[in-house]
Formats: C-alpha cells, sequence, structure tokens
C-alpha cells in the first residue's frame, strides 16, 4: 500500500489519526541510536514492554530497532508519549517510529514530525 506525507499537521487531525492508526495497528517499530542521547527518548518504556524484540535497525548506523505486539499497553504509551506534533519537545518525544498492521506500515514518523499515512488503492 502506497504512503502519503502529510508532514506536520494540526495537533487535532494528528490525534485523530493517530488514534484511528494505533486502533488499526497490530505491531510497531520503533527506532533510535543505540545509546543514550535526544533521539533516544522512550527507550526504556519500550523496552520495559512484554515481548519486545530488539535487534539493529538498518536506517541508521549504531542504531536499533525495538518491535512488538501492539497490546493495550503499548497503545497507551504511545498515546501518552505521542501527544503533539506541532509543538514539542525532542527530549520528550519518539524521533522515528512505524505503526504496522498485517505486515504493513500504515503510518511512520520520522525526525519527530514527518508524518506518512497508508493510502488505500
Amino acid at each position: 500500500m502506497p504512503r502519503k506525507y502529510l508532514g506536520p499537521v494540526p495537533d487535532a487531525e494528528w490525534r485523530s489519526l493517530l488514534s484511528e492508526h494505533l486502533d488499526r495497528a497490530d505491531e510497531f517499530r520503533v527506532h533510535m541510536p543505540d545509546g543514550d542521547g535526544p533521539l533516544s527518548y522512550g527507550r526504556s518504556e519500550f523496552l520495559g514492554l512484554p515481548a519486545v524484540q530488539v535487534g539493529p535497525w538498518s536506517g541508521m548506523r549504531d542504531a536499533i530497532e525495538i518491535r512488538g505486539a501492539m497490546t493495550p499497553d503499548a497503545r497507551a504509551l504511545f498515546r501518552r508519549i505521542e501527544v503533539s506534533i506541532e509543538s514539542f519537545d525532542p527530549e520528550g518525544k519518539l524521533w522515528d517510529y512505524e505503526l504496522v498492521e498485517n505486515g504493513t506500515v500504515v503510518l511512520s514518523i520520522g525526525d519527530y514530525h514527518d508524518l506518512q499515512i497508508d493510502v488505500p488503492n
């Protein structure tokens, strides 16, 4: 399914899109450097979720991907962290992640606010 670039959208639209895609998703993939720093916000919270897998991420040298099932706890964590796409403190927001439904990325965020969503054919 192709994705459409939306970029930063008004927060009311963002919260609606996030909620819709969180409800659809059955998996998440969070990307960050393999170490502490401003791009690594959320590491301990996502590593604390049950049955997550951690491996290298090919999108950046020395980076990891934390992936897991979209459980109620994972949904609540995303909703707690991702409250705004218009204005945010980079030290309190996820840098890069994907929400996945049946193996297809349905929403992705890069560089904190570069939003892409799936577009039905």
